[in-house]
């Protein structure tokens, strides 16, 4: 192993204890705490245990609402994260420990991403760790933490160093190493299929763009741009078709979905989970310096704050970049001179920009310009205005037109234009502020509209992690213009200050449930409850149904616990659900109100058996549903505690 390799090594290694310390103490119960609530870690620890048991023919009809088809597509398949813990899974069967690897490794892995990215941009090993450490604890991760498909994310770095690496080597193992890294990115989370796979595009046509030709003349041609090389995007080309076909079957039963009745997620559903402009001025309540500070429009998936120093460097980034591209124009115009007012007309220019820029911000942060004889107040107007001005001043100005060109040819330029287009694309098909309708239509509906899988997702804010990934970027690349290595070590601990929010909640288990008849759920226990095991010595064809049904942290625990023996369930919880299943909850709420109903209901589920959780109800109603499935015929098999077996009659007696 040579020094460089040694020195990744290191790195790698430092994102693994940095990891363990922003996550304390989770590392003190690997194998039985989840970290946050006990609600998604758990549907998530269910689905990696699943893949690992059941991948293969079959897979996508999950155990979970029977007799429902494909019901893993209800949510994230995981079949990436599955990959990488199946090997745990299948020597010590902990669906929690596994879940807790892949937890702890998105951050560790993004960090390392990140890393080789920026160490590859720049050549700056400090600037390029301070990038990695800026994305692997990305404020956006810690509002993130009870959604493992949000968290992993780690793939995404990858996919731009490999990409990176091809475009300067021409050598077919990085462009391999991408494609393998897209892929693995697109299976492990649909979000990131639909919202990375526009950047990974964007990317490449930069590459494509500010590269030229190089290696040995043919023809005297070796200065064309890369779009005339024929080899280089015939490989490009087949790496793309390459993870478009690998990723295909893994979309196609979302897309059987809306044949079994699955409708698109509502433009209303959307922008109730699309980011609020003020979001960015709102920090996770639990991050230690701004969770307090930072609050200016606190939602649902809206804590998207990205702390201040990796802002402050991307602006410094962008600025120092721009500024370059402009000092070699400058020169050049000196060798070359040109009109004596051409100076001027660039400076008229810039402050035209900055103060164009500046009332943009304001109108989209909800306020106005009002001063005699002028008035500001619509973003829509100002925006046209704006680019109507903007493209006069490139069609005008051929400085202009280098200044802004050699800007786009910078990796500067490029990451400026990824993380504008990810904040532009996390507000959703509207803009808001602080829920005021600031511009009606946004970028979002566009994609929303033309661009197939769009209209399945419900949050545009999680637009926020490539958000965080172009301003690390960003960030290393300021950092790396420096002398020495005290701004990256400064920058790095500022960074690390700011985002850390140890020690994180485990095993939160919140009682706030729709149902007010139900009691609050005991801690999740090491082992199954000892009526699981008893299910797993019925017969294989058995479906079981568990009372109470339809509240979702208790559906969730018994998805959790059928782990132990994999038989079919009535119940389940997931990012969707059958049609007719909040039905099939409110009839078997209180059977005792209307029997025959509750009696039609659970016959038609098809289930050949009941566990009655009598401690779940408060009050005596627990004991009066056993009761009720008694006067059906059920026979009741074992008995558990407060927890009753019930074998149900092939037909259901009707008053």
């Amino acid at each position: 192993m040579d020094a460089n390799s040694r020195r990744d090594v290191v790195a790698a290694a430092a994102y693994v204890a940095l990891t363990l310390v922003f996550t304390w103490p989770l590392v003190r119960g690997l194998h039985h705490d989840v970290p946050g609530g006990v609600g998604d870690p758990l549907l998530n620890a269910w689905i990696l245990a699943w893949d690992a048991t059941h991948f293969g023919r079959g897979w996508w009809n999950a155990n979970i609402y029977s007799p429902h088809p494909l019901s893993l597509a209800y949510s994230e398949h995981l079949a990436a994260q599955a990959l990488q813990i199946a090997p745990v899974y299948w020597l010590t069967g902990n669906a929690i420990l596994c879940y807790n690897l892949l937890f702890l490794s998105t951050f560790a892995l993004s960090g390392l991403g990140a890393f080789l990215l920026v160490r590859e941009l720049t050549g700056r090993r400090d600037a390029a760790f301070v990038a990695g450490l800026a994305y692997a604890f990305a404020p956006y991760r810690i509002a993130a933490l009870p959604h493992l498909q949000v968290l992993s994310s780690a793939w995404m770095p990858f996919v731009l160093f490999g990409f990176r690496r091809y475009f300067a080597s021409r050598r077919a193992l990085p462009l391999a190493g991408a494609a393998t890294a897209w892929l693995l990115q697109n299976l492990s989370c649909g979000y990131y299929l639909m919202f990375f796979t526009p950047v990974v595009l964007l990317y490449l046509a930069w590459e494509l763009t500010t590269r030229r030709q190089d290696g040995p003349p043919k023809g005297g041609h070796s200065d064309r741009r890369l779009w005339m090389d024929g080899r280089t995007i015939g490989s490009i080309a087949l790496a793309c078709a390459v993870v478009a076909a690998a990723t295909a079957p893994f979309v196609i039963p979302y897309m059987r979905l809306r044949d079994l009745g699955f409708t698109p997620r509502s433009i209303v559903e959307t922008q109730q989970f699309s980011a609020d402009v003020y979001g960015y001025l709102t920090a996770e309540s639990g991050m230690r310096v701004w969770g307090s500070l930072v609050r200016a429009r606190p939602k649902a998936e809206g804590s998207l704050f990205p702390g201040m120093t990796v802002l402050l460097t991307a602006v410094v980034a962008i600025a120092r970049a721009a500024r370059q591209g402009g000092r070699r124009i400058a020169s050049r115009t000196l060798e070359q001179p040109g009109p004596r007012d051409a100076a001027y007309i660039r400076a008229v220019v810039r402050i035209a920009f900055v103060a164009t820029a500046a009332i943009l911000l304001g109108l989209l942060l909800g306020f106005s310009l009002r001063l005699p004889g002028i008035q500001v107040t619509s973003l829509p107007r100002a925006l046209v205005v704006s680019a109507v001005l903007g493209t006069a001043a490139l069609v005008i100005s051929r400085k202009t037109r280098d200044d802004v060109g050699r800007f786009l040819a910078t990796p500067e330029g490029i990451f400026a234009i990824i993380t504008a287009f990810a904040i532009v694309m996390s507000f959703g098909p509207q803009i808001h502020a602080k829920g005021r309708v600031v511009l009606d239509t946004n970028l979002y509906a566009l994609f929303y509209r033309f661009v197939p899988g769009f209209d399945g997702l419900r949050v545009p804010a999680r637009f926020a992690m490539i958000v965080a990934l172009g301003l690390s970027v960003l960030a290393g690349l300021a950092l790396a213009r420096f002398r020495g290595t005290r701004g990256a070590l400064v920058a790095g601990l500022l960074i690390a200050a700011e985002s850390f929010a140890a020690p994180i909640g485990v095993n939160d288990n919140p009682a706030n449930y729709v149902r007010s008849e139900l009691a609050p759920l005991p801690p999740l226990g090491h082992e199954s409850p000892p009526v699981y095991r008893y299910v797993d010595s019925l017969p294989g064809s058995s479906v079981i149904v568990e009372l109470p049904l339809g509240e979702p942290a208790f559906d969730v625990r018994y998805m959790f616990h059928s782990t132990r023996h994999w038989r079919p369930l009535v119940n389940g919880y997931s990012g969707g659900s059958p049609p007719g299943y909040w039905l099939l909850e409110q009839q078997l709420q209180d059977p005792s109100s209307l029997p025959d109903i509750a009696a039609k209901a659970l016959e038609r589920t098809g289930a050949t058996h009941a566990i009655v959780h009598e401690a779940f109800y408060r009050g005596d109603r627990g004991r009066r549903i056993s009761d009720w499935l008694r006067g059906l015929g059920a026979q009741e098999l074992a008995v558990f505690g407060a927890d009753r077996v019930f074998a149900l009659p092939r037909a259901l007696p009707r008053d």
